[in-house]
């Protein structure tokens, strides 16, 4: 079997060896063996347009990017099922030859559907620094949204979690924070990133209510139903003083779940 290590990996080389795979390991027939030759070739010319692999270079969202682009030019429910399998499959033997991190193959998606099938859409670049643009002075509505930002974009969380948001749920001390969660009914606690923890008390020091609710909305009854509604509608305000023509709040959430995988963070 054809060896390869890194940087030094070319294409070709890596075909060669994961086509041997598929016949000696998976007993794939020729036609199949073909298919998902070609959708890894196309993968790869996507992301080491050189021809030489660095494989600690290709990250989860490179995976994201190369399906939604595909999955756009290929509508075929059919077709798009068998890139994802082909897919699939080169993410569990490079995980095997431990290349990428273990985990990935749970993450992409488990079927196409009818219409357009998709990652979760994330939040590129770009429209991230709109939205820190958008946020940036001192008055109280530009903190608040400041420290909703951070706790979506850093932390991951959902709407409701960042609603129901208490003071007694942050550990100041030991840099921690309890996320409750209706949707998944459990707790978790999760890290308090210094700038998380600075956005937030900057947000409290100038908040004019002064309810234990994190993110509470500005005048009572403080209810959860409120409290969610407040949430929502501060940052869909966010994104329209930011220019952007959508708000994809919970896309806050995918997006930083593909930064911490990117990072080297297990599933």
């Amino acid at each position: 079997m054809v060896d390869f290590q890194g940087p030094d990996c070319t294409i070709a080389v890596f075909t060669a060896t994961y086509e041997h795979y598929l016949q000696a390991a998976r007993g794939f027939a020729a036609n199949s063996c073909k298919l998902h030759l070609r959708v890894v070739r196309s993968l790869l010319r996507t992301r080491f347009p050189a021809g030489e692999i660095c494989w600690r270079d290709l990250k989860f969202s490179d995976l994201g990017d190369f399906l939604t682009r595909e999955f756009r030019r290929l509508p075929n429910q059919w077709t798009q099922k068998a890139w994802l399998a082909a897919i699939r499959s080169v993410v569990r033997y490079l995980a095997s030859q431990e290349q990428i991190p273990r985990g990935w193959e749970e993450a992409l998606p488990k079927r196409v559907n009818w219409k357009m099938a998709h990652l979760p859409r994330c939040i590129s670049s770009e429209e991230l620094c709109l939205l820190w643009g958008a946020c940036q002075d001192k008055t109280n509505r530009h903190l608040r949204d400041r420290a909703l930002l951070l706790v979506f974009a850093r932390l991951g969380l959902r709407t409701e979690e960042a609603a129901r948001l208490n003071l007694k749920d942050v550990d100041w001390k030991n840099g921690q924070v309890l996320i409750r969660s209706t949707k998944v009914r459990r707790e978790r606690i999760l890290p308090l990133p210094q700038e998380v923890g600075d956005g937030l008390v900057e947000h409290l020091r100038a908040r004019p209510q002064k309810s234990p609710q994190i993110f509470a909305p500005r005048y009572p009854p403080f209810t959860e139903q409120r409290s969610y509604n407040h949430v929502h509608n501060c940052m869909t305000t966010l994104f329209k003083r930011a220019g952007l023509p959508h708000t994809r709040v919970h896309s806050l959430r995918h997006t930083a779940a593909t930064q911490m995988v990117n990072r080297g963070a297990t599933f």
